[in-house]
């Protein structure tokens, strides 16, 4: 009994060593991020939202913002800062819409908001989506806002 333990230690031993990978001690350096820290490249702490100048939705970084996607559409529904709003930005989220939350999957972002979204205008809408399209959604993915017993689906950025 005592032969076949040793024989089995052995042999765990010689697979353990055998796969090449070599011991290591702690690897030091910057913790990996657990999760996207900016929606502008090499910008860490900034996001960026979509407002509404001259009919248009246009870009905006807000440094500071929470990056979960529901607190974007937050962002979107309080408004422009009093330095976007001396700039002309205004929003077209209305307050009604949170609180929202927001389901990713594979191919498939689906927003759930507090108001009925085919009340919301096309300028709203285009905020949301180009907005949350900036976040980890995976490329192609179909938008569909669903509130007030109503969906819109397909939407799209642009």
């Amino acid at each position: 009994m005592i032969r076949r333990a040793a024989a089995a230690l052995v042999l765990v031993a010689l697979a353990a060593t055998a796969c090449g990978v070599q011991p290591s001690g702690a690897i030091s350096g910057d913790p990996a991020p657990s999760g996207p820290q900016s929606t502008t490249p090499g910008t860490p702490g900034v996001s960026s939202i979509y407002l509404v100048d001259n009919g248009a939705v246009e870009q905006v970084e807000r440094p500071g913002l929470d990056l979960i996607n529901a607190a974007l559409i937050d962002a979107l529904a309080q408004g422009p800062t009093s330095a976007e709003k001396a700039s002309g930005l205004t929003t077209e989220v209305p307050r009604s819409a949170l609180p929202a939350a927001v389901t990713v999957s594979a191919s498939q972002v689906t927003v759930q908001l507090a108001t009925d979204v085919q009340a919301l205008s096309d300028l709203a809408v285009k905020q949301i989506v180009c907005t949350l399209r900036l976040r980890d959604t995976p490329g192609g993915s179909v938008f569909t806002l669903v509130g007030g017993g109503n969906v819109r689906s397909g939407e799209r950025c642009g």
